[in-house]
């Protein structure tokens, strides 16, 4: 985990639940729409229908005459033996980074006694700030060893073993994808209104969002985005919490 100082957290930004934006079309004059983080229920309405978008499509792309199956996913004969290993290999990156992150054997710095040498306490504070760069570059190597076992195992399958992988990857990389998509598309569909007291839906039903033209939908994801509360920002506000 990267250290944090205490003085590198705002946790201002946290603590904005609704905001206020104006929407520029090319055929429409700007106009101001609200935006408000989703309540609970509203945010389980937003999973369960991303885990449905994604549900259809991986139904889709194990459908060996589906379009997106046709579009996506290439046939055996049409793809070579390294290329599918370079896929996979990259397609599970994620999985062998959190393999290495298991491996790291470099430690967080103790922190002295508040009554200790200065010249401990310079050392302490050297060691603190180099943490980042000497973990990161710990977590490279290791990495990239679990990069060169993963490619080894892969080059010592046969092909027909080795498609199969390629397609799963493949897929789960896709739905993954749409997953997050469809929910960021509920998030801004459930979360936008026409008034600053947040009570009238922009929007009547989801097919008015997901119809927009891409460029507005693209301005609702990216405010939207602005309001959530990501992991690193809930990690530095309990390093400074007492």
């Amino acid at each position: 985990m990267p250290v944090v100082e205490f003085n590198d957290v705002d946790i201002a930004p946290l603590f904005s639940w609704s905001k206020e934006f104006e929407i520029v079309s090319d055929t429409e004059e700007p106009r101001k729409v609200y935006m408000r983080v989703l309540g609970d229920a509203d945010m389980g309405k937003a999973r369960v229908s991303a885990l449905r978008a994604s549900a259809e499509l991986r139904r889709k792309l194990k459908d060996l005459g589906s379009d997106e199956r046709l579009a996506f996913i290439k046939d055996p004969d049409d793809i070579d033996k390294d290329t599918m290993i370079a896929v996979i290999i990259v397609l599970t990156m994620r999985g062998l980074s959190e393999i290495a992150k298991t491996k790291l054997k470099i430690k967080l710095p103790k922190q002295p006694r508040t009554d200790a040498k200065t010249s401990v306490q310079e050392k302490y504070q050297q060691e603190v700030d180099s943490y980042p760069e000497r973990r990161q570059k710990e977590l490279k190597s290791l990495l990239d060893k679990e990069v060169i076992i993963a490619k080894t195992a892969l080059e010592a399958e046969d092909n027909s073993v080795l498609y199969s992988k390629y397609v799963s990857a493949m897929i789960d990389e896709m739905c993954e994808q749409e997953q997050l998509r469809a929910f960021k598309s509920w998030s801004c569909y459930l979360g936008s209104y026409r008034d600053a007291e947040l009570r009238e839906r922009l929007f009547s039903s989801f097919e008015d969002f997901n119809n927009l033209e891409p460029n507005l939908k693209q301005q609702f994801i990216a405010e939207y985005g602005t309001l959530e509360l990501y992991g690193d920002d809930l990690k530095k506000l309990q390093r400074v919490m007492p």
